[in-house]
């Protein structure tokens, strides 16, 4: 099982993204039962997508199609409400805090599935938040 970070999932949609065709290539390639993604990341990419300014401005219309195609390709990984309080004890005990959390909360839906990969973009940023991933952390 392979991991996929939110921001490898908007930089495949957004052909004028500078990290498009390395992600498009690794979404492409991967085997579709052997993809997992936050169920989150769902909501995260939609809203990515959708906004303008910071964001990429992508009719919504255009956007739900994008994110479904993704949630009807991928297995999505939700945490319960135990495991999401057991992952935020978690990053608090090794000082995390602030909008890295989320990425924490991301790395604990990877461990779920045991993923043997996880692709991302922030790989500094999620070896620092997992050290114990970082063999399995690497670049689209």
């Amino acid at each position: 099982m392979i991991f996929l970070d939110t921001n490898v999932l908007i930089a495949a949609s957004v052909v004028g993204h500078p990290h498009h065709e390395a992600c498009s290539r690794r979404v492409s390639l991967s085997e579709r039962s052997e993809v997992a993604c936050a169920a989150h990341s769902m909501a995260e990419c939609y809203s990515n997508l959708t906004r303008a300014g910071k964001g990429y401005g992508i009719p919504p219309l255009s956007a739900i199609e994008i994110v479904k195609s993704f949630s009807s390709s991928f297995m999505l990984v939700s945490l319960t409400a135990h495991e999401t309080m057991q992952a935020i004890r978690d990053a608090a005990e090794r000082g995390i805090a602030g909008p890295p959390l989320y990425d924490a909360l991301l790395l604990a839906c990877a461990r779920k599935v045991q993923a043997r990969a996880i692709y991302t973009n922030d790989v500094s940023d999620f070896r620092r938040i997992a050290p114990d991933l970082a063999s399995r952390i690497r670049e689209p």
